[in-house]
């Protein structure tokens, strides 16, 4: 009976960790994102809008006003990128993956739409970044 309390446990334990998602340190995502090809310049930038957008959590989900959700760890939102009733899915990815620690799909995605509206496509990239102190990077290399 001891060791199946310890297994149903170990169980519960788990699904917690994988539910979750991952929560990212400031430095481990920009060394990430610099070897994905980001430049430097920009980690800051990008730094301050996972901060204020997800909180550096893979696991992030947003319920917005106008009926739409914005996944991950960088909000990417089901009306154009990722698959959903809206039906566009620009990145052509499920939003559920935008949710898991592998974030390579999310990465390949934010370059799409940051060639196409730079960072402000990020609603708190221009009201908590934009024009503002940015955290920096500089002890991450």
């Amino acid at each position: 009976m001891k060791n199946l309390y310890a297994v149903t446990v170990l169980l519960f334990v788990a699904f917690l960790a994988v539910s979750h998602g991952k929560v990212y340190r400031k430095c481990e995502l920009a060394r990430i994102m610099q070897n994905n090809g980001f430049p430097r310049e920009q980690l800051r930038d990008w730094m301050c809008l996972v901060q204020n957008e997800s909180g550096f959590n893979t696991s992030a989900i947003n319920y917005n006003r106008r009926g739409t959700i914005d996944y991950g760890l960088f909000q990417i939102n089901n009306r154009y990128w990722c698959d959903s009733s809206f039906g566009s899915n620009d990145c052509k990815i499920t939003c559920k993956s935008l949710l898991d620690d592998d974030i390579a799909n999310d990465l390949k995605c934010i370059k799409l739409i940051y060639k196409r509206h730079k960072f402000t496509a990020w609603v708190a990239w221009n009201n908590k970044c934009q024009g503002k102190a940015l955290p920096t990077v500089n002890e991450c290399f």
